[in-house]
């Protein structure tokens, strides 16, 4: 009640008549309530992607390019395409990475034996890694505080590999090491699952609480 409270007083647009303008408001959305109500279809979002996108399938789509002008990659990331091309995407060992996209492209790669094309298109896209979390912040925090530092490596990858997308904020902490460094933590929205950072956590282990005391009290 109080949020639909405050969203009509936002919409009073007549202060000489704020009363009679808030009647107005509370009538047109119970219209447009009962409206959808009875016609349940108008509040459906539309199911086509945006005009020029692409559909790779798996919920992935890429979007229309938009950079007015073509521009060739920098040499170092080209060197990464190169070797995308010439022995394929990096193996990552099944680790859980967070990285920085920088760009989308398509890249034209020899077609799977069987392909009734000799070529087809990679949808790929270039990544600026970081490191792993930091294993004891991650450890003492319960899994809450990834915290990263951005690297210098890049790689090429498909781009249904991209779990999710979260924010990395910029932050300087003290990290159990007692080394005090920038880093980046990560943020992810509400709901989403990273799985597992390759951390143990003991809500998720057989043992008894004060073992994780202990390993508290070990790195203070």
């Amino acid at each position: 009640m109080e949020h639909t409270i405050g969203n009509l007083g936002q919409e009073i647009q007549q202060p000489l008549n704020p009363y009679a303008n808030l009647s107005q408001e509370g009538l047109r959305h119970c219209q447009v309530n009962t409206l959808l109500s009875v016609l349940p279809e108008l509040n459906e979002p539309p199911k086509s992607l945006p005009t020029g996108s692409v559909n790779l399938g798996d919920g992935y789509a890429l979007l229309q390019k938009h950079d007015w002008y073509f521009h060739l990659p920098d040499p170092e990331h080209a060197k990464v395409f190169a070797c995308f091309l010439g022995e394929g995407q990096i193996d990552l060992d099944g680790q859980t990475r967070f990285g920085e996209v920088l760009y989308f492209t398509w890249l034209s790669v020899e077609a799977d034996p069987g392909h009734k094309e000799d070529w087809q298109f990679a949808n790929v896209t270039l990544i600026q890694l970081y490191s792993p979390p930091d294993k004891p912040l991650l450890r003492i925090s319960s899994q809450i505080v990834a915290s990263c530092a951005r690297l210098d490596e890049v790689c090429v990858l498909d781009v249904k590999k991209i779990l999710s997308v979260v924010a990395m904020v910029p932050h300087t902490p003290t990290l159990p090491s007692g080394v005090t460094e920038p880093c980046l933590f990560m943020m992810e929205r509400p709901g989403f699952d990273i799985s597992n950072l390759g951390v143990p956590y003991s809500g998720y282990l057989d043992g008894e609480p004060e073992d994780d005391l202990e390993d508290l009290e070990d790195l203070e």
